[in-house]
């Protein structure tokens, strides 16, 4: 019996160590929560892809490794999992990201795995870095998307013309209704703003569309952006009567170089978006500072914000999530800051609504 025992013994501490070796050489993350979840284990993989020693990992909470703005909810879903373990994947049909040590995030697959041991239950989980995947999905996407904008714009080019000659004409005759608008009743004066809003909303969809559709040439020239973002805001005044629009703050001089016109293209969509986004009582606040190298321009608005879901796809060309217009302003603008060495990216926003950033390189002498 004793040599059964120790045969017994010597198999399961070679299987225990087979076990150890297949969770140190996985090409995943592995970790290992206990039911308080701390770490019980984590494999080499978890040291490169999260960037701390395991030692720092041990005994902590698995909360560590995940993004500040989820831990609320995490604990709940972990209690709920271990008073019914089984193996199953983790966020179905969310996407599910991780924090490095240094606080930067990454996208991953996570499946749990229950094993039960003399100490109860603990919970093994796997780890994926799936950064290239997405990468590639996104990259399918984007070009899928640019295969259906050429398509566009062979249409917008063809046929932009024909719409803005009758558009054309119709704003004329909205001028001259306009003309005798005091032989008319209130109605018909009604009737006359009404079409003369139609027909801009009409042209900016063609602008928006040639826009994206061609490459024009740049005016590249040093300018004040301050001068440009004071006159944007009083050309709305008319709103900033009600608090709509304002400067924060007195904006010094920031010379950058760049085509003014397309930063002023870019900044009218954002304000205008922001317009759109908040209610009729809400602010659009707008910041101009320098910073280093470049010129930041916030522009914030106080309406419901952009959902986790829609915050990848917010600059995708033909994404839009509002009743009326066909999504190309913020693409558009994208790519105008993009030509003038910048960039426009949606920011993480302290308060409600949403924030975004056109950043434009400083010029030399600046």
């Amino acid at each position: 019996m004793s040599v059964d025992r120790t045969d017994g013994v010597e198999k399961f501490t070679r299987a225990e160590e087979r076990f150890r070796l297949a969770v140190e050489s996985s090409p995943a993350a592995m970790v290992i929560v206990n039911q308080a979840g701390q770490i019980e284990l984590v494999n080499r993989q978890t040291e490169v892809w999260f960037g701390y020693d395991r030692q720092e990992l041990l005994g902590r909470e698995i909360e560590m490794l995940i993004p500040q703005r989820y831990h609320a909810h995490h604990v709940g879903d972990r209690d709920r999992f271990l008073a019914a373990p089984a193996a199953r994947p983790m966020g179905v049909g969310h996407d599910l990201f991780a924090r490095r040590k240094d606080g930067s995030e990454f996208p991953v697959d996570i499946s749990l795995h229950p094993i039960e041991t003399e100490d109860g239950v603990v919970v093994m989980a796997h780890i994926v870095d799936v950064t290239d995947r997405k990468r590639a999905a996104l990259e399918t996407q984007r070009r899928h998307a640019m295969e259906r904008l050429a398509l566009l714009g062979e249409l917008a080019a063809g046929v932009a013309h024909e719409i803005r000659n009758p558009l054309g004409v119709i704003r004329n005759a909205a001028y001259y209704l306009q003309m005798i608008q005091d032989t008319l009743d209130h109605d018909a004066r009604e009737s006359i703003v009404e079409i003369q809003q139609e027909v801009d909303k009409a042209n900016h969809i063609v602008g928006d569309l040639l826009d994206y559709a061609r490459a024009a040439p740049r005016q590249m020239a040093e300018f004040d952006l301050a001068p440009l973002v004071r006159e944007l805001v009083s050309r709305h005044e008319w709103l900033a009567a009600r608090g709509a629009v304002r400067l924060s703050g007195e904006a010094a001089p920031v010379y950058v170089r760049g085509d003014a016109g397309e930063v002023e293209r870019i900044l009218t969509n954002l304000i205008r978006n922001g317009m759109q986004a908040s209610a009729a009582d809400g602010t659009i606040t707008i910041t101009l500072r320098p910073d280093a190298a470049v010129a930041i321009v916030d522009v914030s608005d106080e309406g419901s914000g952009v959902s986790e879901e829609n915050r990848v796809r917010v600059f995708d060309p033909l994404f839009t999530t509002k009743a009326k217009g066909i999504g190309l302003g913020l693409a558009v603008s994208r790519r105008y800051a993009e030509r003038n060495g910048g960039a426009l990216e949606l920011v993480e926003s302290t308060g409600p609504g949403a924030t975004f950033r056109l950043t434009l390189p400083l010029s030399e002498g600046e």
